[in-house]
């Protein structure tokens, strides 16, 4: 009994033997479906230096807006012909506020120029010169990403006093740093005293210290009473689901941040 040739493994060998190695394959860009390597991103190349140099125009129709006003602006004022020493001189003597305008209503005061430079605008300067001559002392937890114009602002607050017209919930505000007088103020010593709010052992870490208010109240006073947001307080200031806790001061012993 013969056996038959089998076929179809003759047929198979044929094919795998005229078949390229995969490596050949891929060699191929063409038959290829590998992504091509591309430089890393961090390479210092001639266009990534000259994209960072790029000018910053403006671009959309209220930059130009905005762009033109300045350039009427900078065109009526005489400032811009004294140098930058005397500009910031000059800026010494104004407020935040005001140094923070400055720098809405003049491309000098903002950028120094349209290209894109690592210094600081002139305002800001003066306003970091500012900062570092006062004590600042403990802050709230957003003041550190502020800039500088707008710290000065918040921090030149500190000689307004406050009132039940200006106090609101949310906002910070600072317990006074003199000890003795915040206690006689909670427990009501003295005849101009008004109804007393009591005076607990936690309340000693809060001196000097910034808090959120969380509620005020006129119950019982002829001031306002306000109730501070304190992680470690014992005394429930705002009700609901979720109680705030806190420490309740009267309206005399609080102060801007």
């Amino acid at each position: 009994m013969t056996k038959k040739p089998l076929r179809g493994r003759k047929r198979v060998s044929v094919f795998l033997a005229r078949t390229p190695p995969a490596r050949d394959m891929l060699s191929n860009r063409a038959l290829s479906n590998a992504p091509s390597r591309a430089a890393p991103s961090n390479a210092k190349s001639s266009e990534n230096v000259a994209a960072c140099a790029m000018q910053r125009g403006p671009l959309t129709r209220r930059q130009h807006l905005l762009a033109r006003n300045r350039s009427e602006n900078e065109r009526a004022s005489r400032l811009l012909s004294l140098s930058d020493d005397v500009l910031g001189h000059v800026c010494s003597f104004l407020d935040g506020r005001d140094l923070a305008r400055l720098e809405t209503v003049c491309t000098h005061f903002k950028h120094r120029s349209w290209v894109a430079v690592n210094e600081a605008s002139l305002p800001e300067q003066s306003a970091k010169r500012k900062l570092d001559a006062i004590t600042l002392g403990e802050m709230p937890p957003g003041f550190r990403k502020m800039k500088y114009t707008r710290k000065l602002s918040v921090v030149e607050q500190r000689g307004i006093p406050l009132t039940h017209e200006n106090v609101t919930t949310s906002m910070w505000v600072r317990v006074k740093k003199d000890v003795e007088s915040v206690k006689k103020m909670c427990r009501g010593e003295g005849d101009a005293q008004d109804y007393a709010v009591g005076w607990e052992q936690g309340m000693d870490d809060t001196v000097g210290k910034p808090f959120p208010v969380g509620v005020v109240s006129k119950a019982y006073r002829q001031s306002p009473v306000v109730g501070l947001s304190v992680p470690n307080g014992l005394v429930a200031i705002a009700g609901g689901r979720y109680p705030t806790y806190g420490w309740y001061y009267p309206l005399e012993a609080l102060e801007h941040v």
